[in-house]
Protein backbone atom coordinates (compact mmCIF):
# COMPACT_ATOMS: atom_id res chain seq x y z
CA UNK A 1 0.00 0.00 0.00
CA UNK A 2 1.15 3.57 -0.63
CA UNK A 3 2.14 5.42 2.54
CA UNK A 4 -0.10 8.42 3.31
CA UNK A 5 1.34 11.75 2.29
CA UNK A 6 2.43 13.77 5.36
CA UNK A 7 1.03 17.26 5.79
CA UNK A 8 3.26 20.27 5.03
CA UNK A 9 5.76 20.98 7.79
CA UNK A 10 9.01 19.81 9.37
CA UNK A 11 9.49 16.04 9.36
CA UNK A 12 12.26 13.52 9.94
CA UNK A 13 14.81 13.82 7.10
CA UNK A 14 14.67 10.51 5.19
CA UNK A 15 18.42 10.80 4.48
CA UNK A 16 19.74 11.98 7.91
CA UNK A 17 18.30 10.95 11.27
CA UNK A 18 19.78 14.06 12.96
CA UNK A 19 17.96 16.53 10.71
CA UNK A 20 14.47 17.73 10.06
CA UNK A 21 13.55 18.55 6.45
CA UNK A 22 10.61 20.66 5.30
CA UNK A 23 7.86 18.86 3.33
CA UNK A 24 5.75 21.31 1.23
CA UNK A 25 2.93 18.82 0.75
CA UNK A 26 4.18 17.42 -2.55
CA UNK A 27 7.96 17.07 -2.26
CA UNK A 28 10.94 17.50 0.08
CA UNK A 29 12.48 20.97 -0.11
CA UNK A 30 16.12 21.98 0.40
CA UNK A 31 15.40 23.53 3.86
CA UNK A 32 16.74 21.57 6.86
CA UNK A 33 17.29 22.17 10.59
CA UNK A 34 18.83 20.11 13.40
CA UNK A 35 16.63 17.76 15.30
CA UNK A 36 15.92 19.19 18.84
CA UNK A 37 18.06 17.52 21.56
CA UNK A 38 16.40 16.09 24.66
CA UNK A 39 17.20 18.13 27.82
CA UNK A 40 18.13 15.83 30.71
CA UNK A 41 15.91 16.17 33.76
CA UNK A 42 17.93 17.82 36.61
CA UNK A 43 18.16 15.89 39.81
CA UNK A 44 16.48 17.28 42.85
CA UNK A 45 18.76 18.70 45.56
CA UNK A 46 16.93 16.78 48.21
CA UNK A 47 17.79 13.42 46.76
CA UNK A 48 21.51 14.31 46.78
CA UNK A 49 21.35 15.17 50.46
CA UNK A 50 19.65 11.89 51.28
CA UNK A 51 22.38 9.95 49.55
CA UNK A 52 25.07 11.75 51.55
CA UNK A 53 23.31 11.05 54.83
CA UNK A 54 23.02 7.38 54.00
CA UNK A 55 26.73 7.20 53.18
CA UNK A 56 27.66 8.90 56.47
CA UNK A 57 25.45 6.51 58.43
CA UNK A 58 27.02 3.51 56.75
CA UNK A 59 30.49 4.79 57.59
CA UNK A 60 29.56 5.32 61.22
CA UNK A 61 28.15 1.82 61.55
CA UNK A 62 31.22 0.31 59.94
CA UNK A 63 33.47 2.27 62.29
CA UNK A 64 31.62 0.97 65.33
CA UNK A 65 31.78 -2.60 64.11
CA UNK A 66 35.48 -2.26 63.44
CA UNK A 67 36.10 -0.95 66.92
CA UNK A 68 34.14 -3.80 68.51
CA UNK A 69 35.51 -6.72 66.56
CA UNK A 70 39.00 -5.58 65.65
CA UNK A 71 40.08 -3.50 68.65
CA UNK A 72 42.52 -6.19 69.98
CA UNK A 73 44.49 -6.51 66.81
CA UNK A 74 47.82 -4.73 66.75
CA UNK A 75 47.91 -4.74 63.07
CA UNK A 76 47.32 -1.55 61.30
CA UNK A 77 43.79 -1.42 60.02
CA UNK A 78 43.22 0.14 56.70
CA UNK A 79 40.23 2.37 56.37
CA UNK A 80 37.29 0.27 55.19
CA UNK A 81 35.53 2.91 53.25
CA UNK A 82 36.62 5.54 50.81
CA UNK A 83 35.82 9.18 51.27
CA UNK A 84 32.51 10.12 49.76
CA UNK A 85 32.24 12.77 47.24
CA UNK A 86 31.27 16.03 48.89
CA UNK A 87 29.15 17.27 46.10
CA UNK A 88 27.91 16.08 42.78
CA UNK A 89 27.30 18.58 40.11
CA UNK A 90 25.54 17.91 36.92
CA UNK A 91 26.61 20.11 34.09
CA UNK A 92 24.08 20.43 31.40
CA UNK A 93 25.70 20.56 27.97
CA UNK A 94 23.56 21.81 25.20
CA UNK A 95 24.91 21.39 21.73
CA UNK A 96 23.34 23.57 19.17
CA UNK A 97 23.87 22.92 15.50
CA UNK A 98 23.51 25.92 13.22
CA UNK A 99 20.57 25.77 10.91
CA UNK A 100 21.69 25.33 7.36
CA UNK A 101 19.30 26.17 4.61
CA UNK A 102 20.36 24.81 1.28
CA UNK A 103 18.19 26.52 -1.26
CA UNK A 104 17.75 24.61 -4.43
CA UNK A 105 19.47 26.21 -7.31
CA UNK A 106 16.82 28.28 -9.00
CA UNK A 107 18.94 29.68 -11.74
CA UNK A 108 18.78 27.43 -14.71
CA UNK A 109 21.98 27.04 -16.62
CA UNK A 110 21.44 28.50 -20.06
CA UNK A 111 21.70 25.85 -22.72
CA UNK A 112 24.91 25.87 -24.65
CA UNK A 113 24.54 27.64 -27.91
CA UNK A 114 24.13 25.16 -30.66
CA UNK A 115 27.23 25.02 -32.75
CA UNK A 116 26.57 26.61 -36.06
CA UNK A 117 26.57 24.04 -38.77
CA UNK A 118 29.57 24.57 -40.98
CA UNK A 119 28.64 25.85 -44.34
CA UNK A 120 30.34 24.04 -47.10
CA UNK A 121 30.41 25.49 -50.53
CA UNK A 122 30.67 22.79 -53.06
CA UNK A 123 33.26 23.63 -55.64
CA UNK A 124 31.96 23.49 -59.17
CA UNK A 125 32.94 20.43 -61.07
CA UNK A 126 36.00 21.09 -63.15
CA UNK A 127 35.21 21.47 -66.78
CA UNK A 128 36.67 18.86 -69.01
CA UNK A 129 39.43 20.32 -71.07
CA UNK A 130 38.48 20.37 -74.74
CA UNK A 131 41.29 19.61 -77.16
CA UNK A 132 42.31 22.48 -79.38
CA UNK A 133 41.01 22.48 -82.91
CA UNK A 134 43.20 20.78 -85.46
CA UNK A 135 44.91 23.34 -87.71
CA UNK A 136 43.90 21.26 -90.72
CA UNK A 137 40.24 22.18 -90.20
CA UNK A 138 38.86 24.69 -92.70
CA UNK A 139 35.40 26.10 -93.55
CA UNK A 140 33.46 23.80 -95.89
CA UNK A 141 32.38 24.79 -99.39
CA UNK A 142 28.64 25.45 -99.65
CA UNK A 143 28.31 22.97 -102.49
CA UNK A 144 29.76 20.16 -100.33
CA UNK A 145 27.42 21.08 -97.47
CA UNK A 146 24.44 21.00 -99.85
CA UNK A 147 25.59 17.62 -101.18
CA UNK A 148 25.62 16.11 -97.67
CA UNK A 149 22.29 17.78 -96.74
CA UNK A 150 20.60 16.13 -99.71
CA UNK A 151 20.90 12.80 -97.95
CA UNK A 152 18.91 13.75 -94.77
CA UNK A 153 16.13 11.25 -94.18
CA UNK A 154 13.88 13.82 -92.45
CA UNK A 155 12.77 17.08 -93.99
CA UNK A 156 13.73 20.37 -92.39
CA UNK A 157 17.20 19.25 -91.24
CA UNK A 158 20.29 21.18 -92.26
CA UNK A 159 23.96 21.64 -91.38
CA UNK A 160 25.69 24.63 -89.79
CA UNK A 161 29.35 25.15 -88.90
CA UNK A 162 30.41 23.11 -91.93
CA UNK A 163 34.10 22.19 -91.63
CA UNK A 164 36.38 20.03 -93.77
CA UNK A 165 39.75 18.31 -93.64
CA UNK A 166 41.20 17.20 -96.95
CA UNK A 167 43.33 14.06 -96.76
CA UNK A 168 44.49 12.59 -100.05
CA UNK A 169 41.58 11.20 -102.06
CA UNK A 170 39.09 11.83 -99.21
CA UNK A 171 37.35 14.94 -97.98
CA UNK A 172 36.09 14.68 -94.41
CA UNK A 173 33.14 17.02 -93.82
CA UNK A 174 31.66 17.75 -90.41
CA UNK A 175 28.86 19.97 -89.16
CA UNK A 176 26.11 20.55 -86.58
CA UNK A 177 22.67 19.18 -87.46
CA UNK A 178 19.72 21.49 -86.67
CA UNK A 179 16.01 21.36 -87.44
CA UNK A 180 13.86 23.94 -89.24
CA UNK A 181 13.53 26.03 -86.03
CA UNK A 182 17.29 26.11 -85.51
CA UNK A 183 17.17 23.64 -82.60
CA UNK A 184 20.29 21.51 -82.43
CA UNK A 185 19.80 17.79 -83.06
CA UNK A 186 23.42 16.61 -83.17
CA UNK A 187 26.34 18.77 -82.12
CA UNK A 188 28.81 17.15 -84.46
CA UNK A 189 28.45 14.68 -87.33
CA UNK A 190 31.12 13.60 -89.82
CA UNK A 191 30.80 12.30 -93.38
CA UNK A 192 33.46 11.17 -95.83
CA UNK A 193 33.33 12.23 -99.51
CA UNK A 194 35.21 10.13 -102.06
CA UNK A 195 34.97 10.71 -105.84
CA UNK A 196 31.74 12.67 -105.33
CA UNK A 197 30.13 9.90 -103.26
CA UNK A 198 29.09 10.60 -99.64
CA UNK A 199 29.53 8.11 -96.77
CA UNK A 200 28.25 8.43 -93.19
CA UNK A 201 30.98 8.05 -90.55
CA UNK A 202 29.71 8.99 -87.06
CA UNK A 203 26.58 7.60 -85.42
CA UNK A 204 24.54 10.77 -85.86
CA UNK A 205 25.45 10.92 -89.54
CA UNK A 206 24.35 7.33 -90.01
CA UNK A 207 21.06 7.90 -88.17
CA UNK A 208 19.98 11.12 -89.90
CA UNK A 209 21.10 10.50 -93.50
CA UNK A 210 20.67 7.72 -96.00
CA UNK A 211 24.32 7.65 -97.10
CA UNK A 212 26.13 4.31 -96.81
CA UNK A 213 28.45 3.64 -93.90
CA UNK A 214 32.05 4.76 -94.25
CA UNK A 215 33.16 1.85 -92.10
CA UNK A 216 32.03 -0.63 -94.70
CA UNK A 217 33.65 -1.37 -98.05
CA UNK A 218 34.99 0.21 -100.06
CA UNK A 219 36.27 2.92 -97.66
CA UNK A 220 36.45 0.99 -94.38
CA UNK A 221 37.07 4.20 -92.40
CA UNK A 222 35.92 3.71 -88.80
CA UNK A 223 34.41 6.46 -86.60
CA UNK A 224 37.55 6.23 -84.46
CA UNK A 225 39.78 7.29 -87.33
CA UNK A 226 42.24 10.03 -86.38
CA UNK A 227 40.95 12.49 -88.97
CA UNK A 228 37.30 11.81 -88.07
CA UNK A 229 38.08 12.55 -84.40
CA UNK A 230 40.06 15.69 -85.25
CA UNK A 231 37.23 17.05 -87.41
CA UNK A 232 34.66 16.18 -84.74
CA UNK A 233 36.64 18.26 -82.19
CA UNK A 234 36.76 21.24 -84.55
CA UNK A 235 32.96 21.21 -84.99
CA UNK A 236 32.36 20.85 -81.23
CA UNK A 237 34.56 23.86 -80.54
CA UNK A 238 32.55 25.89 -83.06
CA UNK A 239 29.22 25.06 -81.37
CA UNK A 240 30.27 26.15 -77.86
Amino acid sequence: MTAPTPPPGWHQDPADANLLRYWDGTQWTGQTQPKPSRTPTPRKKGSVGKVLLILVAVLVVMGILGAVFGGGDKKDDKPAAAAASSSATTTQVTTTRPITTSAASSSATPPAAAAAAPTTTQAPAPRTAVPASDPRCAPANESLVALVESGFSASGLSLINGTVIDSGPYTFLGGTTVDATGKMKNRSDVWVISNGAVYSSTGGARNTTTWPKAGAAPLKISPGDEIVQALDTCVINLTR
